[in-house]
């Protein structure tokens, strides 16, 4: 946890994507009567998951400085799966192991790079969870096991949906496990499948009745395409996923490789290969958008690489687990390195871009656009994507809602999946969520129908914004379009204020 932690302490806002635009809304809820932010935001707290991390962002940014505070809330994110893992493979394995403690290795994956914060959250709670439930019924205590998970699931819904479905799937593997055990000595039978089942739907119904009561049940969007299978391939390697391929692929192999050697020698907790088949069946068909949340195979490939550490057991002479010991130190160490150089160079961009911020004034309206660099997963600089899969560096401008108190279409603020809402009069100005525009569309006349459904405010954008941040630029600045003064220009970002 101490090597972890440091690239923490390099640098006050790290190079994850989702996480500033998630540090603006903390730091509005946080601070609900500011004059200026109220005017733009407000909080809206209903019955919806996904609030781990608001809540607790809430309450601790009104207690220190918001880059302390946010990143105290990024190391929570970072330990959890690790915390998790230890927890439930102590759980199905009855005694501590090292084995858990290399899953460190992916503490640093591609979802913490995409800054799905609450996610992991709610991910390292459902498998520290489900080894209660494991434990509880190893005993025979079918009654106190019910009662934890009545408590325990609304908890995960309220961190995130994902950890009540992964809780759901790691319990269920490991009933199936036990009746599967039950028939292959002779004493299953139809009654004790009944009676699991119904403990089952009664330790997953507070979820569901909380999932059908939320704003969330109501929406009825339309799955995304199911991803091509060379981005499908890609995407297992999640839970090894760095900004650079050669050290992703070089943890995938280690991994990998070390397992197969010593596969002889490993115990596999029952229920385990039960739930990677099914996770398995789950990621051949799952879109990469559906209901509202994205990257959905992407984390699907995490909950996978976790289950390697949490529910394998290899047992080593003590020669080996020294060899062993020393191979994944070494590993966590190489990867925090990387991380933590990557992060220093950040500090460039945001020298850059609060460059360019200071001339923004308080409740000005900006609207963000990108270079033609900026579209794909290409990037200059290591720490601005994630090879594959997206560009990090989109939401770092959210940072003038907290530096500059100024209006950024892009903050996540639906009500159906955050608790907070845009005013009414800022609303028409908003996208949530959404992505910076192609700075080249700024010189059309009419936006066309497929620009105005991806960000409607460029209808009327030249009256309704003060201000352009063009992120990323090409070295040669592209001709301003007609109504733009520059104002600001640096590597990464260049400013243009709007004649009305």
């Amino acid at each position: 946890m101490v090597v972890l932690a440091i690239p923490l302490f390099l640098v006050d806002v790290p190079p994850i994507l989702d996480y500033p635009n998630h540090l603006a809304r903390y730091f509005v809820l946080a601070h609900p009567g500011d004059p200026v932010l109220s005017q733009m935001y407000l909080p809206r707290w209903g019955l919806i998951p996904n609030l781990g991390m608001d809540v607790l962002g809430a309450g601790l940014l009104r207690l220190t400085d918001v880059h302390v505070g946010g990143r105290i809330l990024l190391a929570f994110s970072l330990f959890a799966p690790v915390a998790g893992v230890v927890v439930f493979s102590r759980g199905v394995f009855g005694e501590f192991s090292y084995w858990p403690l290399a899953s460190g290795t992916l503490a640093f994956n591609g979802i913490f790079h995409l800054g799905f914060m609450n996610f992991l959250l709610g991910l390292g709670l459902a498998f520290a969870a489900a080894a209660g439930w494991i434990v509880l019924r190893r005993r025979g205590e079918a009654l106190a096991a019910v009662a934890y998970a009545v408590v325990a699931t609304p908890v995960l819904f309220f961190c995130h949906l994902f950890g009540v479905l992964v809780f759901a799937l790691l319990i269920g593997a490991d009933e199936i496990a036990r009746l599967a055990a039950s028939r292959h000595t002779g004493k299953l039978t139809v009654a004790e499948v009944t009676r699991t089942g119904i403990l089952l739907a009664i330790a997953i119904s507070p979820a569901v009745v909380l999932y059908l009561a939320a704003p969330l049940a109501a929406g009825a969007a339309a799955p995304a395409p199911i991803a091509g299978v060379g981005y499908k391939l890609w995407t297992l390697l999640t839970p090894f996923m760095t900004t650079n391929i050669s050290l992703t692929l070089w943890t995938t192999v280690i991994v990998i490789g070390f397992l197969a050697i010593a596969w002889r020698g490993t115990r596999v907790s029952p229920g385990v290969w039960i739930a990677l088949g099914i996770l398995a069946m789950v990621y051949l068909m799952a879109p990469s958008e559906i209901k509202g949340g994205t990257f959905v195979d992407v984390r699907l490939g995490m909950i996978v690489g976790l289950l390697f550490f949490a529910g394998f057991r290899p047992s080593l002479s003590p020669r080996q687990a020294l060899v062993a010991g020393v191979i994944f130190a070494t590993l966590i160490g190489a990867r925090t390195i990387y991380i933590a150089a990557t992060w220093i160079d950040h500090r460039q961009t945001l020298a850059e871009l609060r460059g360019a911020m200071a001339q923004i004034a308080p409740a000005s309206r900006v609207m963000i656009a990108h270079g033609p660099r900026a579209s794909g997963t290409y990037a200059e600089r290591p720490e601005w994507a994630l090879p594959g899969i997206s560009r990090l560096d989109g939401q770092l401008s959210a940072l003038m809602v907290i530096e500059q108190r100024a209006s950024w279409p892009l903050l996540f603020a639906d009500p159906a999946q955050q608790p907070m809402e845009v005013t009414a009069e800022f609303r028409s100005l908003s996208q949530s969520p959404g992505g910076p525009v192609d700075f080249a569309w700024l010189s059309d006349a009419d936006a066309p129908a497929a620009r105005l459904k991806q960000a409607p405010y460029l209808k009327s954008w030249r009256a309704d914004f003060d201000a352009v941040l063009l992120i990323d630029p090409p070295a040669l600045l592209p001709s301003t379009p007609e109504g733009l003064t520059p104002v600001h220009a640096a590597p990464f970002a260049v400013l243009y204020r709007i004649q009305h």
